[in-house]
């Protein structure tokens, strides 16, 4: 259902981005700015927590914190495009046993900014791009009492690392509402999904795992540009 969902969002993006030349003759702000965002990314670790516990390790429990950003600019109404990134990550801890799972993404988007004025923008896009993820598992030696004779070798923890890369897409909706001339606030929710991947993982045991991530993702950001009148700009430069 979430896959029927997201590629019906893309189809709504493409089909808007192709009139789009159209439409934008009757855009009457530019649009421009970007800037740093946290959330949340809340992707299906059903799979990833089965492999983690089946290796002994405790499973992932709660949702991944995200720390990113990026910027766009465009017409309103009318397409928009630009870029973002970000990365997230969760870990859990049973005893001597350590696992953490990570991903970074990032791609180029394009949208459209369905309304609003000089104080406010609402648009829906899509991002496309890449990004790779690491779930790494470790299991460190236990700690015997310190002695005052030498120790010799201090053994080191037994460490698995399992990798991938992968490609995605991402339909979203975002909302922004300037708080001063220069600067304003952000709201951007969206779906990922990856359906292409590769998977690979150092000489452990085991096979490794499905990686990528598809899920819901929410992010805040503090946005660093501005909303305009067409009319105005063109004043100012004659």
């Amino acid at each position: 259902m979430k896959r029927v969902t997201a590629l019906s969002l893309i189809a709504l993006l493409v089909a808007l981005t192709s009139v789009s030349p159209v439409l934008a003759a009757e855009a009457e702000y530019g649009v421009g700015g970007g800037g740093p965002g946290i959330g949340l990314f809340l992707p299906d670790l059903t799979e990833i927590n089965a492999f983690v516990s089946g290796a002994g390790f405790s499973p992932f429990d709660g949702n991944l914190f995200l720390i990113g950003g990026g910027g766009q600019g465009g017409l309103l109404p009318g397409p928009t495009y630009g870029g973002s990134g970000w990365g997230a990550w969760i870990e859990s801890r049973d005893g001597d046993l350590y696992a953490e799972y990570g991903l970074g993404l990032g791609g180029f988007e394009m949208g459209y900014a369905l309304g609003g004025d000089e104080n406010s923008l609402l648009s829906l896009g899509l991002t496309v791009g890449g990004g790779g993820a690491e779930l790494i598992l470790t299991e460190y030696p236990p700690i015997h009492p310190y002695s005052a004779r030498p120790r010799g070798i201090v053994p080191e923890p037994t460490r698995f690392t399992y990798d991938s890369v992968f490609f995605f897409v991402a339909p979203y909706a975002d909302a922004r509402i300037r708080l001063l001339s220069w600067m304003g606030l952000g709201l951007r929710a969206g779906y990922v999904w990856a359906p292409i991947e590769l998977n690979a993982s150092d000489d452990g045991p085991l096979e490794a795992p499905t990686l990528a991530p598809s899920g819901i993702y929410v992010q805040f950001s503090v946005i660093f540009g501005g909303i305009g009148k067409i009319g105005d700009a063109i004043e100012d430069d004659l």
